[in-house]
């Protein structure tokens, strides 16, 4: 088992490091050759080990993008071939695709993986009751990951924005899950440009937290949300005379930034709604 594990972690990291591509076709492989469904969860008890004692401490924002992205091809793969099979049986596999969507912080892969998450609320289990009822922790992590946003104690939001998941269909979870790696990679080739403005993370209406994110000019000479060193792309929607609005790259909520010429920012909801109003860094 020790073996397994540190095959699989040298496997991850060298993806990490070397790699513009996830092996898929090699994983497809190594899951293929799983029989019983003794080594399934065995299998899924490995990856849960791999998020916890390997990608929840890296530091290293690549690394931690590699493993997590490679945990959800995984995951679609095994359900894909061994379907319930050694799923939800007393091992970790029941928490592990819960695990794969809050753990990762990149919005592209949350929504390819979203079939998944309503694959296992379908079966059951311990999607049930972790993090709270479902969909409660699922929303709250697909809301961070786009918006820095938080939705805690705000149930009645929730039918519709698991409808709006609902609505977006991914053909192959898969090759959307790679080309979600493949684009990070891209993004991290870009340099900075300016800071535009910054402003002090705030997820809830009244609570500032600690630290910053900003508007910044990459060498693409795009506009970028950037928080906890990631770039989220901002597509501009309106100028107006004072402000302009923006909508983060493929956000699935249809919420919007209203960007002031003096350095105003606000988040609001389809209804234009402001949800926070965000304190200037001066």
């Amino acid at each position: 088992m020790k073996k397994h594990i540190a095959l699989l972690i040298t496997l991850l990291l060298s993806i990490s490091f070397s790699y513009s591509q996830i092996p898929v076709e090699e994983y497809r492989e190594e899951i293929n050759k799983l029989k019983t469904e003794k080594e399934i969860n065995e299998y899924w008890n490995d990856l849960y080990k791999l998020d916890q004692e390997v990608l929840v401490k890296s530091s290293n924002l690549r690394t931690a993008d590699s493993i997590s992205i490679s945990n959800m091809i995984k995951t679609a793969i095994i359900l894909d071939i061994h379907e319930t099979k050694g799923y939800n049986s007393g091992g970790y596999s029941g928490f592990l695709p819960i695990l794969n969507l809050s753990h990762n912080y990149i919005g592209q892969s949350q929504l390819a993986y979203w079939s998944i998450i309503e694959k296992c609320a379908e079966i059951g289990g311990a999607i049930d009751s972790f993090g709270g009822k479902y969909p409660a922790y699922q929303l709250e992590s697909v809301s961070l990951t786009f918006y820095n946003y938080s939705l805690f104690n705000q149930e009645a939001k929730y039918p519709n924005l698991v409808n709006k998941l609902s609505k977006i269909k991914t053909e192959n979870i898969i090759s959307e899950l790679s080309k979600s790696f493949e684009y990070q990679n891209e993004l991290r080739k870009l340099s900075e440009i300016a800071v535009l403005n910054s402003w002090y993370l705030q997820n809830h209406k009244d609570i500032i937290d600690e630290g910053e994110f900003s508007i910044v000019k990459m060498s693409n000479n795009d506009i970028y949300l950037k928080k906890y060193g990631r770039l989220q792309k901002l597509e501009l929607l309106k100028t107006n005379n004072k402000s302009k609005v923006y909508r983060i790259e493929n956000e699935p909520f249809n919420w919007n930034y209203i960007y002031g010429n003096a350095g105003s920012l606000s988040l609001i909801d389809e209804q234009e709604n402001e949800l926070i109003k965000y304190t200037l860094v001066k």
